[in-house]
């Protein structure tokens, strides 16, 4: 009789042991399998469900921040699901309406979260000086290591000289010399002053001078050729006598920049002191794809580790509300899943927001996952935001916080195949920056943004979703990049000195020579051209007034033979 229960015992026991641990149990699972997928700690408060109707309540979500390990870079207050029964015993997860709420951005942590794999970091303001240096220890090795416009203009003026120089020489020398020009015009006045006692002696002498002709149009093709040799000469020599005169100017700029040794410093001043905050609040807009992919796409194949194979996942409508201060950012989604392949359509979403803070914005796109990886797009818009009292950056040389800005921005994304390629525009308006520096290249950067009213910046971002990088630059760049090379230390005037005297020291040889070839190109030239153009002239000759008075005399005989 007992054995009769043994069976209802033991379902009991499971029914209980279910309802105790189930929840624990699937939290402990979850987080483990979104901190594989996301890259970083995922935190849980609570989880609940029911199987009748199957439901899931999920709360306080925390996405620890990979380069902040004591910051969320996303906490969830709530999300509840309607999650389809029968579709979970095939290893599918359809999600009919899913709402998740009071989402929220870089909320500081209760204890360092663990960080599965870090992205890379930004530059700090001495990496991108270190960056921008190189060791000069001697304008030698300066010149050696940079690859110079005076260097390749000497090549480039040796190798047009040994082209012409001797090509030119020899053809010149097979020309028709002054002699046998002057040989030809004798041969042409002779055959003009015969007197022709009959035709035959016409007929002869129009054959001789056809001859002649020939052996003058040879020779003047040949002057032809020549010249046409000497015009393109004269040309190279030219362009190489002009890249030498305004290489070592070039390469001296080149060299300036260097030895300053903060140009290239200079010229990123707008990614340094406005990076950091351009690319956190660009990471926000960007968060809707950069934040749902990898919790659906699981953990990427390394060489160590296989892929994380998720179960299909089917969210057929999504809500979130995102909280901004004491706003909120509500967007839609639709068919959010794993396998867009099996579904057929690409996950969807729109996001916007109006208010006192987010006057106006407004954005939407989409991604689509496949065995090559992922396609996606978004677009946004955002104006009227009022920023105040930001950090920008807080180094020892360089401190600089915005203390007022009225901010609009625009911009757009693509993802394919995981390659990341977009660009925006950040216009400042109304903008009040205090700033400090410590040396005279820092100073200079903080009196040139203490001094800005506005600011219009281009964003371009590269890279992979899950490791963008964001670039911006603006106006400000080049300006400050020239007041860095303007202030140089007595020392390194010095050094440019020497090195300006070593730039034409390598162009002096050589410009002479071939300002020399340039001279006796030209004078082959003009003397080639004089010669061209006495031949051209013997050529045009006619023995027509002989013609005509042969004509003439036979004309009369006639008619006094006739009786005229």
């Amino acid at each position: 009789m007992k054995k009769r229960y043994i069976p209802l015992v033991v379902l009991l026991l499971v029914a209980v042991g279910y309802w105790l641990f189930a929840n624990t149990i699937i939290k402990s699972i979850l987080e483990d399998q979104l901190s594989q997928s996301y890259g970083a700690e995922v935190n849980i408060g609570s989880f609940n469900h029911s199987l009748f109707p199957t439901t899931v309540t999920i709360e306080d979500i925390q996405l620890t921040n990979p380069t902040a390990p004591m910051r969320n870079q996303v906490v969830v207050g709530k999300a509840f699901g309607d999650v389809a029964l029968m579709p979970l015993l095939s290893k599918e997860v359809i999600v009919n309406k899913l709402q998740v709420l009071d989402v929220e951005f870089d909320q500081p942590r209760s204890s360092e979260g663990k960080v599965l794999r870090q992205p890379t970091q930004s530059l700090t303001f001495d990496e991108i000086k270190q960056k921008a240096k190189e060791a000069i220890p001697t304008v030698d090795e300066l010149i050696e290591r940079n690859p110079l416009k005076t260097t390749a203009a000497v090549a480039q003026a040796k190798q047009t000289y040994e082209t012409y120089s001797e090509e030119l020489k020899t053809s010149y020398q097979a020309l028709p010399d002054k002699s046998r020009i002057e040989e030809y015009k004798t041969q042409v006045e002779a055959l003009k002053e015969m007197d022709f006692k009959n035709p035959q002696a016409l007929v002869e002498a129009q054959s001789k001078l056809k001859t002649l002709k020939e052996q003058i149009s040879a020779d003047r093709a040949l002057i032809t050729d020549f010249t046409d040799n000497a015009k393109n000469a004269r040309t190279a020599l030219s362009d190489s006598l002009q890249q030498l005169k305004a290489a070592p100017k070039q390469d001296y700029q080149l060299m300036k920049g260097i030895i300053a040794g903060d140009e290239a410093a200079m010229q990123q001043v707008t990614q340094l002191v406005f990076g950091d905050k351009a690319a956190e609040y660009t990471q926000y807009l960007m968060s809707a794809v950069q934040i749902v992919l990898p919790l659906i796409q699981g953990e990427p194949q390394t060489d160590d580790t296989p892929a994380t194979e998720l179960p299909a996942i089917l969210v057929k409508e999504a809500e979130v509300a995102v909280k901004y201060k004491d706003e909120t950012i509500g967007s839609v989604w639709k068919n959010i899943t794993n396998t867009h392949p099996v579904f057929g359509e690409p996950t969807t979403f729109t996001i916007s927001a109006a208010g006192e803070l987010l006057k106006q914005f407004e954005s939407s796109g989409q991604f689509w996952i496949d065995e090559k990886g992922v396609d996606a797009s978004q677009q946004w818009s955002l104006a009227g935001v009022n920023l105040a009292n930001v950090p920008m950056v807080n180094s020892e040389k360089l401190s600089a916080a915005l203390e007022k800005a009225l901010v609009t921005t625009s911009g757009q994304f693509s993802i394919n195949d995981n390659l990341l390629n977009g660009s925006g525009d950040i216009d400042l308006a109304s903008l009040v920056i205090e700033a400090a520096g410590t040396n005279k290249l820092t100073t200079a950067i903080a009196n040139a943004l203490n001094q800005l009213k506005t600011l219009d910046m281009k964003l371009n971002l590269s890279g992979t979703l899950s490791n963008p990088d964001f670039a911006i630059s603006s106006d400000l760049d080049n300006k400050l990049a020239q007041a860095a090379i303007s202030e140089l230390t007595a020392s390194q005037q010095d050094k440019l000195d020497e090195v300006m005297l070593r730039l034409n020291g390598m162009v002096g040889g050589v410009q002479t020579e071939t300002q020399g070839q340039l001279v006796n190109v030209e004078s082959m030239l003009s003397a080639a051209q004089g010669d061209s153009s006495q031949l051209e002239s013997l050529l045009k000759t006619q023995l027509n007034s002989v013609i005509d008075q042969q004509k003439n005399k036979l004309f009369d005989k006639l008619k006094s033979k006739l009786g005229q």
